[in-house]
């Protein structure tokens, strides 16, 4: 049953191709349930959808999603920082723009200390960052 599957082995996407949200979860198999940004279904984060205004590093080495404060993001930010295996990321240049797949990523890490958190808070756009998860280019 897909509901059970895991991400995919292989991005579904082609590396620097950019794309529309609704083509990447459809192929991702993901529910149209929020939190948008985490492509899932069943409870199980499939992949990554990352604008750089709120994860201004989301292209860096290592790449860093901050997770927001707002509503279930922090749950999913448990989730994630608990995940498992490979997951496609996509990040988002600019507002509006297409989904750009920059590869397969695993965690690596995360944290909830302030003073990290502090040093990412960017006001007014990034006020809330209730976790940082870390991610490594996948070999």
């Amino acid at each position: 049953m897909l509901d059970h599957l895991p991400a995919p082995a292989s991005p579904p996407h082609v590396v620097g191709e950019g794309y529309e949200f609704e083509d990447i979860r459809s192929r991702l198999g993901g529910e149209t349930a929020p939190p948008h940004s985490v492509i899932h279904r069943a409870g199980v984060i499939r992949g990554l959808c990352l604008g750089l205004i709120w994860n201004p590093r989301a292209e860096s080495d290592p790449c860093e999603v901050w997770v927001g404060r707002k509503g279930e993001l922090p749950k999913w930010g448990i989730k994630l920082a608990e995940t498992t295996g490979q997951l496609p990321v996509y990040v988002r240049r600019e507002e509006g723009g297409k989904w750009f797949l920059i590869g397969l990523f695993e965690v690596t890490g995360n944290s909830t200390e302030l003073d990290a958190i502090k040093q990412r808070l960017k006001p007014p756009v990034i006020t809330g960052i209730s976790r940082i998860v870390f991610l490594k280019r996948s070999a």
